[in-house]
């Protein structure tokens, strides 16, 4: 996914991932249904897996550290990186 869309843009690189089979089984959305959809087919109360937006956005997106504008990790008063 990355080597071909090494030169692209942000948004190539998400749609493939969301659309990869390998992908959808490391981020466990593979087999997921939301909520309406259990309600409607099988009258269930159900929680979509939410896993797949959160590591997109931690290893994608945000990281897992608050960043200064020039890419350095924010510190606390100890001197410790600020998780997001």
């Amino acid at each position: 996914i990355f080597v071909r869309n090494a030169f692209g843009n942000y948004g190539d690189i998400l749609r493939e991932i969301s659309y990869s089979p390998l992908m959808a089984e490391n981020l466990s959305f593979l087999q997921s249904k939301s909520a309406a959809y259990m309600w409607e087919t099988q009258g269930k109360i159900s929680f979509a897996d939410e896993n797949f937006a959160r590591e997109i956005m931690q290893l994608f997106s945000t990281g897992l550290y608050l960043l200064n504008l020039d890419g350095t990790q924010k510190l606390d008063n100890d001197g410790q990186p600020i998780p997001v």
